[in-house]
């Protein structure tokens, strides 16, 4: 082989040695069908906090709904009238209700009272013929909803009607041996005069029954008089006389009246005061 047939042979092998290496770097280049293969890329996780709501927290809507069901009854109540044998309480709603008035003496929860209904309006008697203490009063309602409402607490009494009995003038005659007299009203008793005291006449300071409240309707009460007489050597004498005291309904009246008994007479003069309060 010649020295120039050799040297040809060279470099075609280098050229094929040379080809082959390009053609696999081209392949392994080559993104297609093996990127497809590979399947999603995986992204790294993030290191940024996450933030989230309390799970306490509702939506505008729910703390909406929440409120209207459990607000916006609006429920007042007052005292009208104070009568004789009672209180007259009313109250207004916004809407008909269920109401209730409770009441007690210092404490509003120891007696319910129905009122008619349900309504948006009422008005009730709360009846306190005998007493005079103030009451405790709060009136309840509640929607044909289920909402419930409530009125700040009132207190109130009945009106109260006082007396009181003055004996301005008290004179006895006793034409012989010695008297007295004994008075009683609205539960006192009281001795202006005697007994044993000599005529042939007797008079005494003016004195007053102590103040006393009046039942209801209450027009007059008894003043019950004891006279008394004694002329030795009889035994002594009792007389006792009943008058009815006329009660104005208020204000004050002058009475003059004589009473005679067991030998003797008194007479007085009275004078009867009725307030209000």
């Amino acid at each position: 082989m010649s020295r120039r047939l050799l040297v040809i042979l060279l470099a075609l092998g280098v050229l094929a040695t040379i080809g082959g290496v390009a053609a696999g770097l081209l392949l392994a280049r080559d993104p297609g069908p093996v990127a497809e293969a590979a399947g999603p890329t995986t992204i790294p996780e993030t290191t940024a906090p996450v933030t989230s709501e309390p799970a306490s927290s509702t939506s505008p809507a729910d703390s909406s709904s929440t409120t209207s069901t459990t607000s916006g009854l609006d429920l007042q109540a007052q005292v009208v009238e104070r009568v004789e044998d009672g209180v007259l309480v009313r109250y207004d709603a916004s809407e008909p209700v269920t109401a209730v008035l409770n009441w007690g003496f210092g404490d509003p929860t120891q007696h319910q009272l129905r009122f008619p209904g349900p309504a948006g309006e009422g008005t009730i008697k709360l009846v306190l013929p005998t007493t005079a203490r103030a009451v405790s009063m709060q009136v309840t309602g509640r929607s044909a909803d289920g909402r419930a409402g409530s009125t700040d607490t009132m207190t109130a009494r009945r009106l109260v009607r006082r007396v009181v009995l003055e004996v301005r003038d008290l004179t006895l005659d006793i034409p012989n041996g010695t008297g007295g007299i004994t008075t009683r009203f609205r539960g006192t008793s009281l001795a202006p005069l005697g007994p044993g005291l000599a005529g042939p006449t007797a008079s005494s300071e003016p004195f007053a029954f102590p103040p006393s409240v009046l039942g209801a309707g209450a027009s007059s009460g008894p003043l019950t008089l004891r006279l008394l007489h004694e002329v030795p050597p009889d035994l002594q004498r009792a007389r006792q006389v009943t008058l009815t005291i006329p009660f104005p309904r208020s204000g004050r009246i002058t009475l003059g009246r004589d009473v005679s008994g067991a030998g003797i007479t008194a007479q007085l003069r009275l004078r009867v005061t009725v307030t209000e309060s």
